[in-house]
Order: structure tokens, then sequence, then C-alpha cells
């Protein structure tokens, strides 16, 4: 039988070791979300092998006391049985639709982190056996790492750079660089500032075997940020004066031509709009009301008068009355 090879897409291979004469073992480390992972099986049939084919995939546990699960397994003839395994039920099938023709790879669908296993792909076809073991790490890509963005400093001054707080799957290496150099420093970074030519902007990266992320501190002499900040404060100051007197211009101007625009009368004026007529219909109102009850208040006096002119008529003069009473 022929000679068995391992591919992985999507992820890194790490080691390969052989373990017999034909057998041989495959690392990969994979980081989980990617839509599939293509565990690779092709093989190449001797004149000499007779017979019908069997392709099978399992999954070999630690304890080799204990029995291997079978994955997925092709019995010839286009017959595929794939619901052993739990795990990979719906998520496992072969990439070809022959596998016979000496493509037995496997593609796992939606790969999750519970799909770290060691695989094995056997391929037995009279009067022997070839198979290949590969070992599926899945592993989480590192999250991006926090940096403190600007790191204020003063000459002579020693600081300490680091970046923390990135989730991944171990191991996790963190390397330091500054953008304009190509050199990298592993872990804290110590620098001592020295001169101008140290500060800047500085690289921290996150990385393990599936992926890496970075995050960026920029080194800043104090006085250039006390220059900045004057100049910030200059700048707000005058736009506040500025604001200031524009709004005592506006209301200036507004009052004048509010006062001249009293004290002029204007020919082609426009008519009064409907509140103003209304309010002026009350105030005629009002001014006819009072007139009348003013005329109503004098003709009640007049009659009063009258009634008591005839009142003494009747009873004759006051005064004499008076006196005859004397």
């Amino acid at each position: 039988m022929g000679y068995l090879t391992v591919l992985g897409r999507l992820c890194t291979q790490v080691l390969m070791v052989v373990e017999k004469v034909y057998q041989e073992m495959n690392i990969l480390k994979c980081s989980f979300g990617f839509n599939d992972v293509t565990l690779s099986c092709h093989f190449t049939l001797a004149p000499e092998d007779l017979g019908g084919i069997d392709i099978e995939w399992s999954t070999k546990p630690a304890d080799i006391q204990k029995e291997e699960t079978v994955v997925i397994w092709y019995a010839g003839d286009h017959r595929i049985y794939n619901d052993f395994d739990h795990r990979f039920q719906s998520r496992v099938q072969f990439v070809s639709p022959d596998p016979e023709s000496g493509n037995g790879s496997i593609t796992i669908n939606d790969l999750k982190l519970t799909d770290s296993d060691t695989f094995q792909c056997k391929v037995k076809k009279l009067p022997g056996i070839s198979s290949i073991i590969i070992r599926l790490d899945v592993m989480e890509r590192p999250t991006k790492p926090v940096c403190n963005p600007e790191v204020v400093v003063e000459m002579g001054q020693t600081v300490v750079l680091s970046c923390i707080g990135s989730q991944g799957s171990p191991p996790m290496w963190y390397t330091w660089s500054k953008e304009s150099r190509e050199k990298m420093l592993p872990g804290d970074l110590f620098l001592t500032i020295t001169g101008e030519d140290v500060l800047g902007p500085y690289v921290c990266n996150a990385e393990n075997l599936v992926g890496s992320e970075t995050c960026t501190a920029t080194l800043i002499l104090k006085s250039a940020v006390s220059n900045v900040a004057v100049s910030a404060a200059v700048t707000v100051i005058v736009l506040l004066m500025i604001i200031t007197i524009s709004a005592i211009v506006f209301f200036c101007r507004k009052r004048k031509n509010v006062e001249n625009f009293g004290s002029e009368i204007r020919v082609d004026e426009l008519p009064p709009h409907k509140w103003l007529l209304k309010k002026r219909q009350q105030a005629v109102s009002s001014v006819y009301v009072q007139k009348e009850l003013s005329n109503c208040e004098n003709v009640f006096n007049n009659v009063h008068i009258e009634n008591l002119s005839k009142g003494e008529r009747q009873d004759g003069h006051p005064g004499e009355k008076q006196q005859k009473e004397v």
C-alpha cells in the first residue's frame, strides 16, 4: 500500500513523528470558530492489493486499554456510516464523494474546543492495513491585550511597559517592539528615558500557536504635554471671549432696533394681526360697558332726587315746620 499524507487547513502543523513503518503522527493546532477543518488521508493502491476497500476514522483514547470510538466509516460501494460519536453528528463527512479514488480525507464543520482529540485514519485492503494518526488540538486565539495608550515620562526616568488581560489558550508569549525597529523583546519592557529617540509608539504582541493580537503604548515627554495643555487652554479662553463679545453686540443691536421700531410711524405698515384686532375689540367693549354703567348710575340718582322733591312738597318746607315746633 502506498504512503499516507496529512494536511490541515486553517491549522498550524507542529510536529510529525514516525511510529512504525506504515504509521506516522501529525499534531495540528487549530483555532475554534473557523467554519471547518480538514484532516487529510490520501493513499495509493498497489497492484498486489486485492478485494474491497475499507476506510475508517476513529478517535484513540489516551488510555490504550480503552477501545477506539469510530467517527465515520466507508464500507465500500458508497456505503457511509457517521452516527457513532455524538460529538460529531451532522458535522463530519468525507471530502471526496468517492473515497475509493485515493482521498479518504474528512472535514469537521463548526470546530469546537471539545473536538480536541487524537484521530486515526485506517485504510484496509488485503493483504495489508495502513494508518495515520493526527492529534487535533483546538485552541482559543488571543484576545486584544490592554496597554496604557499614553505614558507621560520625564528625562532620566525609568518606565516599565507591560500588556495584560489577553485571553487565549496557553502557551502565550508577549513581545515588545518599537514601531520603527524590527527588534522584538520578550516580556515586560524596561526603558530609561535618555533622549527623544526613546520616545514614541511601542507595540506589544500577544501570541500563541494559533494567532496573535497587538496593542500600542506611546511615550510622551512631560514638557510636550504641558505645552499642549497651555495651548489648548489659551484656545478655549479666546473662543469664549469671542462668543461673549458677539453675544453682547447682538443683544445691543437688537435692543436698538426695537426702540427705533417703537418711535417710527410707517405708512406702508401691514394691518395688525387678528389677535391684535381681537384685543382691541375687547378693550372697546370694556370702555362701552363702563360708559353704560355710568349712564345707569346717573339715571338712578336723578330718579332718587325727584322722589325726594315730591316728598318735601307734600310735607311742606322743612324750615317752616321746625319754626312752628319752636
